[in-house]
């Protein structure tokens, strides 16, 4: 259990911190692309309204978080401005403010703009714009690949920086999951040791109770009083048995473990429950393949076989079907136990794994069917010591079906 604990802490804590260091990330880097598309932006305008000169370009506007927009800057930039006709045959092409393209792939870029009839957007590492200019069509293309270059090496700094501190964050709690976890597990222990010891303290006067109540049966004659004691005896009994096998469960005790072949097991245990279904007047209808063997503890697996059969035959309403299955998928062994239900059952199927949880809401004791509502979190606990996994789900809406997968 400590160890598990850990793992989960570790899990859910390094979850969030990496939620937390993409959403920095994410953030530091998409405010960056704003602003410096916003910056690129404001100088292809200017750039436009002066039609590609300096001397006419307007530098009034208000500053931004860039600052002002000055003819440093704008002299520092790269930009081509292509000339054509109403009829996109280009007359001109001004290459004298950048030297990595020639007049031939200006050309080239200013047909592609034609060609897709927008006024704006971009083209590889240029934006461009379209102007009207009298009968002729100006078309401005700048050059973002430093903007570009910045964001990549922004978000390439950020990623790493986002990297060591998470491997960082991995190595503190890792180091240090196990005292925060120690709180936590010191109080499941100290549980467990009282649920194993209160267990074994109560046999004891139950079987005192248990014994002098026969005796006085003997003695006096059987009634209600003695029939009453005895039913309450062997309930405690049960429960004490099922709160030990929960408390062993949660111990990290390897148990033996052998080849067990279930399918023999099964066999053996069917009749029994057969006689139990004829009584009820339910239908048993078992599929077993033979030869299914799984490595794990006969005793155990003995156990989760005696807790799904007896849920089914338990619970089934009268005149009800039940349905046990066992075979190979791949490389899984499934074991399937489905069984006509009630239809006011719980709607949330997996919260028949919750301890001391029962269907019936009154927790009748007068209910010679009713269980405490530990089997199935037993059974779970089983599967999973043993690698596998136990669900639980509604299959159609007067069915439920449990299926344990190893």
């Amino acid at each position: 259990m400590r160890k598990l604990l850990k793992r989960r802490f570790i899990m859910f804590t390094m979850a969030a911190v990496s939620c937390l260091l993409l959403f920095l990330v994410m953030a530091i880097n998409g405010l960056n692309w704003l602003m410096l598309d916003r910056q690129s932006d404001r100088m292809l305008d200017t750039l436009v309204a002066a039609d590609g000169a300096f001397y006419r370009m307007d530098f009034t506007r208000p500053p931004d978080i860039f600052g002002p927009l000055n003819m440093d800057r704008m002299q520092a930039s790269r930009f081509f401005i292509v000339r054509s006709d109403q009829k996109g045959r280009i007359k001109d092409v001004n290459t004298d403010q950048i030297s990595a393209i020639d007049k031939e792939t200006a050309v080239s870029y200013a047909r592609e703009v034609l060609d897709a009839g927008r006024g704006s957007g971009r083209l590889k590492d240029y934006k461009y714009a379209v102007k009207q200019v009298g009968t002729d069509q100006l078309i401005f293309f700048m050059d973002n690949s430093v903007q570009y270059d910045s964001f990549r090496l922004l978000l390439f700094v950020t990623a790493v920086i986002a990297l060591v501190c998470w491997l960082v964050l991995f190595l503190i709690v890792f180091l240090l999951s196990g005292r925060a976890i120690r709180p936590v597990v010191a109080g499941m222990e100290k549980q467990k040791q009282f649920i194993t010891n209160a267990g074994h303290e109560m046999k004891t006067p139950l079987a005192i109770i248990q014994s002098n109540n026969d005796t006085m049966a003997l003695i006096h004659g059987e009634n209600k009083y003695n029939v009453h004691i005895r039913n309450q005896t062997k309930r405690l009994n049960v429960l004490m048995s099922e709160l030990l096998t929960l408390a062993r469960l949660d111990e990290e005790q390897l148990l033996p473990t052998e080849e067990v072949d279930i399918s023999h097991l099964l066999g053996e245990m069917l009749p029994v429950y057969r006689e139990g279904a004829l009584q009820q007047n339910l239908q048993l209808e078992a599929r077993i393949e033979e030869g299914v063997v799984l490595r794990s503890n006969k005793t155990s697996m003995q156990q989760l076989l005696t807790i799904l059969l007896d849920n089914a035959v338990r619970y089934t309403p009268e005149g009800g079907r039940v349905e046990f299955s066992l075979f190979r998928e791949g490389k899984h062994i499934l074991l399937v136990e489905e069984n006509t239900c009630d239809t006011a059952l719980e709607p949330d199927p997996e919260r028949f794994f919750e301890r001391f949880y029962r269907g019936d809401a009154a927790r009748t004791q007068g209910n010679t069917a009713s269980g405490y509502g530990i089997g199935l979190s037993a059974a779970r606990a089983i599967c999973e010591s043993f690698g596998g996994k136990l669900t639980a789900e509604y299959p159609a809406r007067d069915r439920i079906r449990f299926t344990a997968r190893f």
